[in-house]
């Protein structure tokens, strides 16, 4: 036995002191934090980087690609379908909610993808940096090797273990507008408005109005609350407020993405049926 495996035994039977186990915990995981990286590892990390920023570009541009095509089938069946002048009419309102639910679930699918490039990306620029070239930027002086490889460590905890985003929520949503989506939400929003307005005294686009507003409520509070999407800054301040989830190597499930879709689609429901709904609640409230 040697001595380390000495030291852990505790003397006369008794239990060692938290502290002195949490320190030592400590400690291991400063040395294993502080140990020398493998040029071997950071040669095949380089390279595992550049496959998953192609992925991510692939993934990126299917999204979009899907929201247009879905966009397109629906929308130019408005404009140039045989009954196109009948528009708008309540079945193809549904149509017109269809395509907004789709585009914005691809929107944000979109926004994740863009997010895995960015991170592929820094992380693989780091790569270059510390093994091959620093950046040179205008007026300052070049990083030392040292200072390289610190923050390729902290880039590896902020993205890599924690999944962070190395852009902010609002550089986020611009930059997938300006790639496409901008274009597909003005066509789709559009046609929902105009329908909305000449069939406002429909029960049924009144639930889909319901629907449209619970699902875009959903999609974006998941946006707004989900690490997913936070910078280390946003990371950081959350931490003082919030109880912050592991991501990795997988996310945990949260039941409150699942019960608020089926408020939305009871708030729906409700909306389409109130006359009767009423009615049942009139007859339950005498009977009782």
């Amino acid at each position: 036995m040697d001595e380390f495996e000495k030291a852990k035994i505790p003397p006369s039977g008794l239990e060692p002191a938290p502290q002195a186990w949490n320190q030592h915990a400590g400690n291991e995981a400063s040395e294993a934090s502080r140990s020398p990286l493998d040029g071997t590892w950071v040669d095949t990390f380089y390279r595992e980087c550049g496959r998953e920023v192609t992925l991510a570009y692939t993934t990126l541009n299917q999204m979009k690609n899907w929201a247009m095509t879905v966009a397109a089938a629906a929308l130019s069946g408005l404009a140039f379908g045989t009954r196109s002048a009948n528009y708008p009419n309540k079945y193809m309102f549904v149509g017109v909610v269809i395509v907004y639910v789709f585009v914005l679930r691809f929107y944000i699918r979109a926004i994740l993808c863009y997010i895995n490039l960015s991170r592929w990306n820094r992380l693989q620029s780091d790569c270059v940096e510390l093994k091959l070239l620093p950046r040179v930027k205008d007026n300052e002086p070049p990083q030392t090797p040292l200072a390289l490889e610190n923050r390729f460590r902290e880039d590896l905890q902020n993205y890599y273990f924690r999944w962070l985003s190395p852009i902010d929520r609002k550089t986020q949503l611009l930059s997938n507008l300006k790639l496409g989506f901008g274009l597909i939400f003005a066509l789709t929003i559009f046609f929902l408005l105009w329908g909305l307005f000449d069939l406002w005294q429909e029960r049924m686009v009144k639930a889909l109005l319901v629907f449209c507003i619970g699902t875009t409520i959903v999609e974006f509070n998941d946006f707004f609350k989900s690490t997913f999407f936070e910078t280390v800054t946003a990371f950081q301040k959350r931490k003082t407020w919030s109880k912050v989830h592991e991501i990795f190597p997988v996310p945990g499930s949260r039941g409150w993405y699942l019960a608020s879709w089926i408020l939305v689609i009871a708030l729906s429901v409700t909306f389409a049926e109130w006359p009767t709904i009423s009615r049942w609640l009139r007859a339950f409230l005498c009977h009782t």
